[in-house]
């Protein structure tokens, strides 16, 4: 075979490699979207296949599902006036889930931080919970991701959720969500 024809073919072969690869690539990419709230206070990515959802929509900041709806999250701004720590607004979370679902699990609330403007970072609550929620007749075994977080002058408050079995990609895109999140105080 002459020398041109090689590189041809080999030129060719490399087209349709490089083709495949971002073909392969694009199926496996969760980039998402960058979202703002609240004037811009925060910011957080938006996994791939989630939307705006008007559930919710006139006691939460954004509110956003899975376009099975299968998975939601809510990001809510907690006035002054409640009062209490940031335990007290997940203990009263989960005593409003105990009175409208049957709780069957809460994890211990373990503590973390939210990203703050340059180093700066706000201290945060976390915990998971386990319920079966009841709509009509239909039965829906549930995990819910709930997120107390102080940045001095406000308290944040975000609720993610998805049905039960769990599915890995679903929660790794709430977890990284969650930590995605920037608040800009």
């Amino acid at each position: 075979m002459p020398q041109e024809q090689q590189i041809g073919r080999a030129q060719g072969t490399f087209a349709v490699m490089i083709g495949l690869a971002m073909l392969i690539a694009s199926k496996f990419c969760t980039a998402g979207l960058q979202v703002k709230l609240a004037d811009d206070r925060l910011v957080f990515e938006l996994p791939a296949g989630w939307e705006k959802t008007d559930l919710n929509a006139g006691d939460v900041l954004g509110g956003y599902a899975t376009q099975d709806n299968r998975s939601s999250a809510f990001f809510k701004e907690i006035g002054g006036a409640i009062g209490g720590s940031m335990q007290d607004i997940i203990d009263a979370t989960i005593l409003n889930f105990e009175q409208r679902f049957e709780v069957e699990k809460v994890d211990e609330a373990i503590t973390g931080q939210v990203q703050g403007p340059r180093e700066k970072k706000w201290p945060a609550i976390f915990t998971t919970a386990e319920a079966v929620v009841k709509k009509g007749r239909d039965e829906f075994e549930m995990r819910f991701y709930l997120m107390v977080f102080d940045t001095g002058n406000r308290l944040y408050f975000v609720q993610a959720s998805t049905t039960k079995p769990v599915r890995e990609a679903r929660e790794r895109q709430i977890y990284e969500m969650i930590r995605s999140i920037t608040a800009n105080e």
